[in-house]
């Protein structure tokens, strides 16, 4: 009770104190007002909804959609462009984090079984969402409008972002439970490369999505080499970064904390200038630190010491740049993306394993572990919005996010329920 009594004054004296700003020149003054009102109230939110057994990030989405332009539009549409920078940040964090935890020693014992559970998933939902998708395209609102072009172009966006499981969520839980054992190994491994692989490959998808959606486009060597040079030059320039980190914690070693965040800094502020990728860059740097080196667990530690706030700005933001009425408009299309996204990770986990020979509960249940979806997910919205400025792009994303918001809610649940299930929990449930 005081936690929603303290979120409610703090709203308030927020309406106060936007009164007291002079009019149209207070842009800069109320970004930070706005900004340091989501950071504390979010933070309260998740609390409460933690009560719950909720998620915290759906409490920092809940609260940015609450303050948005959908809901008091204390963070409107010029402000989230004023604060756009801190949400690449926290992006960059994000992609950091997940190449952290993938370490090759840890995985190569059961690689083979690793690589047939993750092709059996990401063959299995994206081919299962793009057909379906366009098989029900005449009967779903929001695509029901659309040219033919422009829904083979949007199936394509929406079955390849069905692909990312979050590894924010997988680590969380594994965290909270304090989980050893086969099957946490196993979901968190596929985690990881799944990331990996979906960040690599989403400069391909969009370029062919891009044949459909933007009028003009046509498949020729230049496009293909625009691609190849984004894709390259954001791995080169991740291993440049990754090396620098490992040289900076290995003999430098002093506010490792501080120089993470500055590193993050100079990705964000570099790669859109020589036409590179956020999370592609961020990632490869993670793998690089943790594969190649000795400090990949300092570089995690570091990350953590410094992430909550901008995991509160990026998922706060994420709910503020929600579209209500896109949302209404697509609700059934957000329905059947998670249940059908539900059934397809099933059948393509199931078949993966069969063919691995694994276990009966790596086969029948351990689908259970991907279903979470968060950071990467919305990062890749994000990149699909700047890649198609306008209604394509914020309404795919506002879609998008409505269906993480759903998976996000039950997936850290599902997962839950599984190590409890395989006995891996070494906490009392």
């Amino acid at each position: 009770m005081k936690k929603a009594l303290i979120i409610f004054f703090l709203i308030v004296l927020t309406f106060g104190m936007k009164a007291l700003l002079p009019e149209g020149k207070s842009l800069h003054a109320e970004a930070a007002l706005i900004m340091g009102l989501v950071l504390i109230t979010a933070y309260l939110a998740a609390l409460l909804l933690k009560r719950l057994q909720l998620p915290r990030l759906t409490g920092y989405m809940l609260l940015g959609l609450a303050v948005g332009p959908a809901g008091l539009n204390f963070l409107s549409h010029d402000l989230l462009q004023q604060l756009h920078f801190l949400e690449e940040l926290a992006l960059s964090f994000i992609a950091l984090t997940a190449g952290g935890e993938f370490k090759y020693s840890r995985i190569k014992k059961f690689l083979k079984s690793v690589v047939s559970q993750l092709l059996g998933q990401l063959n299995t939902v994206f081919v299962g969402i793009l057909f379906l998708l366009l098989l029900l395209a005449g009967y779903l609102p929001f695509l029901k409008d659309l040219e033919a072009d422009m829904v083979f172009g949007f199936s394509i966006l929406f079955a390849a972002t069905a692909l990312s499981t979050s590894p924010a969520v997988t680590i969380g839980i594994i965290t909270e439970l304090r989980a050893r054992g086969y099957v946490t190994e196993r979901v968190l491994s596929i985690t990881i490369l799944k990331s990996i692989t979906l960040v690599i490959i989403f400069p391909l998808i969009i370029a062919w999505a891009k044949l459909y959606l933007v009028p003009g486009t046509a498949i020729n060597t230049e496009l293909f080499l625009a691609v190849a040079t984004q894709i390259f030059g954001s791995i080169l320039f991740g291993v440049l970064v990754g090396g620098i980190i490992i040289l900076y914690l290995k003999y430098v070693k002093t506010e490792q904390s501080l120089f993470l965040l500055g590193t993050a800094i100079v990705i964000v502020e570099f790669t859109p200038m020589l036409n590179m990728e956020v999370l592609l860059t961020s990632i490869i740097a993670g793998i690089v630190v943790e594969n190649f080196s000795k400090k990949g667990e300092a570089l995690i530690e570091n990350i953590e010491k410094s992430s909550l706030p901008l995991y509160i700005i990026f998922f706060g933001f994420a709910g503020a740049g929600l579209h209500i009425d896109a949302i209404v408009q697509a609700f059934v299309l957000t329905v059947v993306l998670v249940v059908f996204r539900m059934l397809f990770l099933y059948i393509g986990n199931y078949l993966g394993a069969v063919i691995a020979g694994e276990k009966k509960i790596i086969k029948n249940i351990s689908w259970l572990g991907y279903m979470g979806q968060a950071g990467i997910a919305v990062g890749l919205g994000t990149i699909i919005e700047k890649t198609f400025p306008g209604p394509i792009g914020s309404s795919f994303k506002t879609i998008l996010i409505a269906s993480v918001v759903i998976n996000e809610l039950f997936g850290p649940i599902l997962f839950k329920y599984l190590l409890v299930y395989a006995k891996e929990s070494t906490i009392d449930d």
